[in-house]
């Protein structure tokens, strides 16, 4: 075994490969209780090149995880499949891409993950009547049938229902990135797409993390286990029998200052020549790790750690979760931990209970707040005015915000 191979815990999902390159480990402060653990490796397949976090969760796990998660029906952001301008910007995007490779006038449409149905619902506006929502949360089903009218179940990218029905266009809109068995997903959607049907596809590029984002680590996701580029997500369908006929590149404006590089790619069945090894993202992940382990923000979080001012923390994200873990934000003097999100309010972290935005009335002048979701900080700063907040204010990179 070479210096820096690992031996894995997780198989590579690509060629089932037990040996990988370890570019480094990440550790998240989750929330308490999770099904799933809070640190792995990110690894690249020493035989293939595939990039993945190694950990020893089950898909099980992860499906636990998942099916306590009511943040996709609470969530306001872009990517969580709501009707909000920035994702029915995305959703038609989304679509125009689709209209060259639809087969047929009323194409039997599933859209996997569709969370609250905003793909859905640009579909049902352009005149498309068969479609199918698949989802995780009951929540979400529920939302689907009652908001747009249209056939939705529960299920999963690889437990796909409505067998009944032959699916002419399968859509993964930021779904392959999350799952551990992907050979069981690329299985169910050979198994569940007509002979002439499309498979669509649209993950984070990660050959690109950190070009659109200046805060370390922002790229990377707890729930993230696959970091695909256009090669690897092409090489994962063909070893399906599936042969890419389209694909391109787009940034997904998720938030303010939040913007990802993704990639998208349509398949179709047929043979594809496929290549051995794909080594370009290895050198750019060790780069984007390389580069976050040194950034500016990590020496800001050392001073207010050495400082020890009263900190509460505004926004209890994964990467919130992430820079906790980390970096030396998780030697400040924490005093709190602040979500607007009701679905976060009922769990904890390290112990600690998430709070309303309201708790911060009630501390004095020489407590501070750090913003640790990037480009809020102008809304954040009105709602502390609001409040009459008097202690200072910092963002996401640890800079103070003057007001």
């Amino acid at each position: 075994m070479s210096h820096g191979t690992r031996a894995l815990a997780r198989s590579c999902p690509l060629c089932d490969s037990r040996l990988g390159l370890d570019l480094g480990a990440l550790r998240f402060r989750t929330f308490d209780n999770l099904p799933i653990a809070g640190s792995v490796h990110m690894v690249v397949c020493e035989a293939c090149g595939f990039a993945f976090y190694d950990t020893g969760d089950s898909q099980a796990d992860f499906d636990r995880y998942y099916r306590q998660n009511a943040y996709y029906c609470s969530a306001l952001t872009a990517g969580s499949g709501g009707a909000g301008p920035r994702d029915a910007a995305r959703f038609e995007a989304l679509f125009q891409r689709l209209v060259p490779h639809l087969p047929g006038p009323q194409p039997a449409i599933f859209d996997i993950g569709c969370a609250r149905g905003g793909l859905l619902g640009v579909l049902a506006r352009h005149g498309y009547s068969r479609l199918y929502g698949v989802d995780m949360l009951p929540e979400c089903v529920e939302q689907v049938r009652d908001s747009l009218g249209v056939s939705a179940a529960t299920g999963s990218a690889l437990e796909l229902p409505f067998p009944e029905v032959a699916a002419d266009l399968l859509v993964y809109s930021h779904v392959v990135e999350h799952v551990i068995d992907l050979p069981a997903l690329v299985a169910a959607a050979r198994d569940k797409v007509s002979e002439t049907g499309v498979i669509y596809v649209e993950v984070p590029d990660a050959s690109r993390y950190g070009e659109r984002s200046g805060n370390p680590y922002q790229d990377l996701y707890l729930e993230h286990v696959n970091h695909l580029d256009a090669a690897t997500l092409a090489a994962l369908f063909e070893s399906a029998g599936f042969k890419r006929i389209d694909s391109g590149s787009f940034i997904l404006e998720a938030a303010p200052a939040a913007e990802v590089p993704c990639i998208w790619a349509i398949f179709r069945q047929g043979e594809a020549e496929r290549q051995r090894r794909h080594g370009g993202l290895e050198r750019h992940l060790r780069d984007y790790l390389a580069w976050s382990g040194a950034h500016p923000t990590l020496e800001r979080f050392a001073a207010l750690a050495r400082q020890q001012t009263p900190l509460f923390l505004w926004g209890i994200s994964q990467y919130a979760m992430l820079m906790l873990g980390q970096t030396p934000l998780s030697d400040c003097n924490l005093r709190g931990l602040i979500d607007k999100d009701p679905s976060k309010r009922t769990r904890t972290l390290s112990g600690c209970p998430i709070e309303p935005p309201e708790t911060l009335r009630r501390v004095g002048a020489d407590h501070a707040v750090l913003v640790t979701a990037p480009g809020y900080e102008p809304a954040i700063a009105d709602s502390l005015a609001e409040m009459d907040f008097k202690g200072m204010l910092f963002s996401a990179s640890g800079e103070l915000i003057q007001r």
